[in-house]
């Protein structure tokens, strides 16, 4: 397009130099400007031999010229208009035929609702009750309130794009790039919350002596701080990203107004990063519960915990882990694939909202301690109504 603009410039530019000699011709020896019939002939004769003799011999050439160039310009005009009639409308490159997709845009909402409220309840338990200030339950809540943001972020995302589907119309750049950023600040913040949590289950299975004093409530709010700030930082990283025309890019990935492939990769080396963390913390976890059950009576009985309570939580925190993985896992893989076939992204973000909308009903299941306290918690409600 931008070519065919430059010619048409050109050719205008030409058409109008071309014209402007016969034109200073034809305006000379108009009749009202006939020398002749105001000072006589001699003057006459003079301004007659003062014109170019190579501007009457080029008003030929100029004609043929520009009926060349009016040619060239209509046949450019007309190819460029169909260029643009045939562009399709940038919103099938994401929307399916798929009679199935309102009805996958439906269920990632209801999910959403229902993971932002469930989660809420294990959250709101664990700081409202006392007795559930301690490290696990403090890491704990904060992988929850991943959970709440998770369910937001679904939930208002997929109401959005349910109204472009609907309206066709594409939001701005703006609008897509926050979308993006505030999936990755769930994913990221989930991903290294769960670090966190099994980074505090495995001190304690592996080094339960020294549990109490290196681990402490005001050290994992420490952490909890540090993550949120590490995942808002690779959060705004879209923000930062100029190298990208727009989201339709044929170099770019479609994600958000468009993303580059190298700051694909840099988000995609931080996200695997603590998964394989977590992987490596777990897999530890798993061989110390094997191998020193044991010795891990004894530490309970040392730093007077009940027993089989924390070996309960470790293992809830695996369940919790293999979730997350199956979740965030399948989108993440698409993505590092560079692929642009958005309804088959958008599938695979499912996924991250069933790990999301499980999360509660394990701790409802597994921990007796938050189901106490959520029960407390609505108990306590009721009352004051």
């Amino acid at each position: 397009m931008m070519m065919s603009r430059s010619y048409v410039y050109i050719a205008i530019v030409l058409s109008v130099l071309s014209t402007s000699c016969c034109d200073e011709e034809n305006f000379a020896s108009a009749p009202d400007f006939n020398a002749t019939s105001q000072v006589g002939e001699e003057t006459g004769s003079f301004l007659n031999s003062t014109r170019p003799s190579s501007c009457s011999g080029n008003c030929s050439v100029a004609t043929a010229n520009r009926s060349f160039v009016g040619g060239r310009i209509n046949a450019i005009v007309h190819e460029d208009l169909q260029k643009v009639q045939t562009t399709p409308f940038p919103l099938d490159k994401y929307i399916s035929d798929d009679k199935y997709l309102l009805l996958y845009v439906g269920i990632t909402i209801c999910l959403g609702v229902w993971s932002a409220v469930a989660n809420s309840l294990p959250l709101a338990a664990i700081i409202k009750h006392e007795q559930l200030h301690t490290p696990v339950y403090i890491l704990m809540a904060n992988l929850a309130a991943g959970d709440v943001l998770t369910g937001i972020v679904f939930t208002v995302g997929c109401s959005l794009q349910l109204y472009t589907v609907l309206t066709k119309t594409l939001p701005s750049n703006v609008m897509l790039n926050l979308r993006l950023s505030s999936l990755l600040l769930s994913g990221m913040s989930s991903a290294y919350s769960l670090v966190a949590l099994t980074a505090e289950r495995y001190w304690f299975i592996v080094r339960g002596m020294s549990y109490v004093n290196n681990v402490t409530n005001d050290k994992c709010k420490v952490v909890i701080v540090v993550v949120w700030v590490w995942s808002l930082l690779m959060a705004i990283l879209p923000h930062f990203d100029s190298q990208c025309a727009g989201r339709f890019d044929g170099e770019c990935v479609p994600l958000g107004a468009g993303l580059s492939r190298n700051y694909v990769i840099a988000v995609l080396v931080f996200v695997f990063i603590p998964m394989a963390a977590i992987f490596l913390f777990n897999l530890l976890i798993f061989w110390c519960l094997w191998k020193h059950v044991n010795a891990i009576a004894a530490q309970e009985a040392a730093v007077g915990a009940q027993p089989s309570v924390n070996r309960k939580s470790a293992i809830t925190i695996v369940i919790i882990t293999i979730v997350f993985l199956v979740g965030w896992m399948p989108f993440f893989v698409k993505v590092a694939e560079m692929s642009t076939d958005m309804v088959s992204v958008f599938k695979m973000m499912i996924f991250i909202i069933l790990n999301s909308a499980i999360n509660p009903v394990i701790y409802g299941f597994r921990l007796k301690e938050i189901r106490r306290g959520v029960a407390r918690l609505l108990g306590s409600a009721q009352q004051r109504r």
